[in-house]
């Protein structure tokens, strides 16, 4: 099949891409950029999902079979503006631009979302939960979900948890490191955090484009968790987390009611929240 694949040249992207040729399809990758990476049947599109026309005109040109959609504003780090207008732009407007061009050529629609859309929940989490977004990101990720249901008839949501690789694990080392490669912490013995290897990650959207599109939610995620004080100890044997800061959790916990207090539900009480009480889902 001929699979559109947006932000087809970022770290995910590149990735996927790979996969789906040696799945023998052919892929139509759009970025901003051009990937460094390339193959006879990689098409590299330079593209600004903000252009109604420019996707228009692509789907017009192109006979596009399935749309994963990984394109989005996610890290902040060298980012200039971080504002929630730059996050709505990016992972809202240009999403719909796109959305409503699947639905007028009947594109099945792969969306890649969040665990960040379901916000500060306690408990267990399902894909039916309701969502309570804080971050910028998690608020423009849970609204581009509602966007894709009216828009689209044909579509699935994968709700990724944080995404690594075996050399850029910069969404998980948020959970032990205050500051890489030499401060670490521990809240209490360590706490337990779902995650995501590239690898499957990746598996899950070549899959998905030999399964039936069913407009149902999924949260991907590792089967083992990952133990903050097991891998502070592997750091540690590798040169890395030299001081190691430990944390009562019940200053924690305190500390955490006196900034919601304070801020009320905010980034800096999200992130405390997230440390305190991880992600516990069913899939």
């Amino acid at each position: 099949m001929n699979i559109l694949v947006t932000g087809s040249a970022g770290m995910i992207g590149g990735y996927v891409v790979k996969g789906l040729i040696e799945k023998g399809h052919k892929v139509i990758g759009v970025d901003m950029r051009i990937s460094q990476w390339s193959d006879p049947h990689f098409n590299q599109i330079i593209l600004d999902l903000f252009s109604k026309e420019g996707i228009n005109q692509l789907f017009e040109d192109k006979k596009i079979d399935r749309c994963i959609h990984l394109a989005a504003l996610a890290h902040t780090k060298g980012v200039a503006n971080t504002s929630w207008e730059a996050f709505k732009k990016v992972n809202v407007d240009c999403a719909v631009n796109l959305f409503e061009a699947c639905a007028k050529h009947n594109v099945p629609v792969l969306f890649i979302s969040t665990v960040d859309a379901i916000g500060m929940v306690k408990g267990l989490i399902t894909p039916e939960t309701e969502l309570n977004p804080i971050s910028n990101y998690g608020k423009s990720k849970a609204m581009a979900e509602g966007r894709l249901k009216e828009i689209c008839s044909r579509w699935n949501i994968y709700r990724f948890s944080p995404v690594y690789t075996e050399d850029v694990k910069r969404d998980i080392q948020k959970r032990y490191y205050l500051k890489y490669p030499d401060w670490a912490y521990l809240i209490g013995g360590g706490q337990q955090f779902e995650v995501l290897n590239v690898r499957k990650a990746v598996a899950s959207m070549v899959e998905w484009v030999d399964k039936e599109v069913d407009n149902t939610i999924h949260i991907i995620k590792d089967e083992v968790l990952l133990d903050s004080a097991k891998v502070i100890a592997e750091e540690k044997a590798e040169g890395r987390a030299k001081h190691v800061l430990r944390i009562p959790r019940w200053m924690v916990v305190c500390g955490y009611y006196c900034i919601k207090l304070v801020f009320g539900k905010s980034n800096k009480t999200y992130l405390v929240f997230k440390a305190l009480w991880p992600f516990r889902t069913t899939e």
